[in-house]
């Protein structure tokens, strides 16, 4: 009976949001996939509002992750607790937007997060996208699916109903299967390093990418992004490749809605092709791919809000290429906490990122049942020396230990192993799904400013309380 009620009262907000839709008429851009929706519509939204000063834009600086939040960003509310007194009032706000409200933006960005079957075809009951945006398929919310296959059937289902120009991942082997049965404008772009010798591959792609360092000794990512052959240049303080993507897709967008909104022959990019070199620069959510100053002179990598198979490579494959090009005699240390949603497919994601993190890591520091269980026995099988591996049931747990090895105490995870000090601070990453593994504790405490800790994660009051009763 209650989940009934829930149900139409969802039902009920979506129609009023399709109404509200429909009245207004903004360009609606959707963003859908099982991994890095939230970063591609941040970074889609952040170049729009660059090069497109003049157009009201708007997108939700939360992400709620059920079929509630797509109606909640229609109508700009950010805020939702699960209670009568907030259902009552919300729906109120939202009839009198619908009723009496005037438009108040030119462009929304939605992020069309699924996580059971039947789902997207109620979101597109809303609204059907202008400009699709198709991420890329990973195995999470598997327990509801089944497997990434279902998922996929489920996701494409957006790009499929979008009414005039689709993104598709070219490294995204679903994308690429459906590229062909899309009768709308389709432009391929590129989340992965390539080598295609100078030879235009996508739509848009970038190339040459490397890190530097700026003046603080934080690092940043150069490359070179080309649409259509035109080549930008390109500095900015994203580190994860994949967003080179985005930025491309984000420059795009811009191009396209700049065509239809002024005079013709206009390029709301011409101050980008002629500049040798531009910066662009991106206010995130910190916990997705953030760098701070640690204890001791480490950095940290925090990427703590969630984890799946896809993102953990990603984050790990970052972090390794940044040691590689800026610090290359630096340790690198992994604390990565349990990846949680993988249903059947939870024993073989974590023994299967075992192979990987063996190849790249100098210790590893696990957090929860299915790291300290899976992970370490496949760790352990390929030969990584069990000396240089920490098993933990909470963050606080790690945080202790790793205090202990950078300051040089006696090796805490083997009694008789012999522990050699690394002689330069190394770089520590930070990555696992949220509800009981809370990672961003650690990194809270191995902070160098402990001011930084408002940057992190579920930081909140209710989160606070839910923490300590865990």
């Amino acid at each position: 009976m209650k989940q009934r009620i829930l149900q139409s009262y969802f039902a009920l907000l979506g129609s009023l949001a399709h109404r509200y839709i429909k009245k207004n008429k903004p360009i609606v851009i959707g963003i859908n996939g099982s991994v890095w929706k939230t970063s591609c519509r941040m970074v889609v939204t952040q170049t729009l509002q660059d090069f497109l000063p003049n157009e009201r834009i708007f997108t939700s600086p939360k992400n709620f992750n059920w079929e509630l939040w797509l109606s909640l960003s229609v109508f700009q509310i950010n805020e939702w607790e699960p209670n009568v007194f907030c259902f009552i009032k919300t729906l109120i706000k939202i009839a009198t937007k619908t009723f009496f409200g005037k438009k108040e933006y030119d462009i929304i960005l939605l992020e069309y997060g699924i996580d059971r079957p039947k789902e997207m075809e109620f979101l597109l009951t809303i609204a059907k996208p202008d400009i699709g945006i198709f991420t890329a398929i990973d195995a999470v919310h598997s327990e509801q699916f089944g497997n990434p296959q279902a998922i996929a059937q489920e996701e494409i289902k957006m790009v499929q109903n979008t009414k005039s120009t689709v993104f598709l991942n070219s490294d995204d082997p679903y994308a690429m299967q459906i590229k062909d049965d899309i009768w709308v404008d389709v432009f391929i772009y590129q989340t992965a390093e390539h080598h295609h010798a100078g030879q235009l591959k996508e739509d848009i792609e970038f190339s040459q990418p490397t890190f530097v360092l700026n003046d603080e000794n934080i690092p940043e990512l150069e490359a070179t992004i080309a649409i259509k052959s035109q080549k930008y240049k390109i500095k900015t303080n994203l580190l994860s490749k994949e967003n080179l993507g985005y930025i491309g897709v984000g420059l795009a967008i811009a191009e396209i809605i700049g065509h239809q909104r002024l005079p013709k022959k206009t390029s709301v990019l011409t101050d980008i092709a002629k500049s040798e070199v531009t910066s662009l620069y991106y206010t995130l959510q910190a916990w997705r791919l953030s760098v701070f100053e640690g204890i001791s002179e480490t950095l940290l990598f925090d990427s703590t809000y969630n984890a799946s198979p896809l993102s953990m490579r990603s984050i790990i494959t970052t972090a390794r290429n940044i040691k590689t090009k800026l610090f290359p005699k630096h340790p690198l240390w992994l604390v990565l906490g349990d990846m949680r949603e993988l249903g059947d497919l939870t024993e073989k994601e974590h023994r299967l990122l075992a192979a990987y993190v063996g190849q790249v890591a100098d210790y590893v520091f696990l957090v929860g049942k299915e790291m300290t269980t899976h992970m370490a026995d496949e760790l352990e099988k390929i030969g990584f020396p069990m000396s240089h591996i920490c098993k933990f049931h909470t963050a606080t747990e790690a945080t202790e230990i790793i205090k202990r090895l950078i300051s040089d105490e006696k090796h805490p995870c083997d009694d008789h192993a012999h522990h050699h000090h690394p002689e330069l601070p190394p770089l520590l990453v930070f990555k696992g799904s949220q509800n009981t593994i809370f990672l961003e504790e650690a990194v809270k405490w191995l902070l160098k400013n402990p001011e930084d800790a408002k940057y992190l994660t579920r930081q909140s009051a209710r989160w606070t309380k839910k923490k300590e009763a865990n």
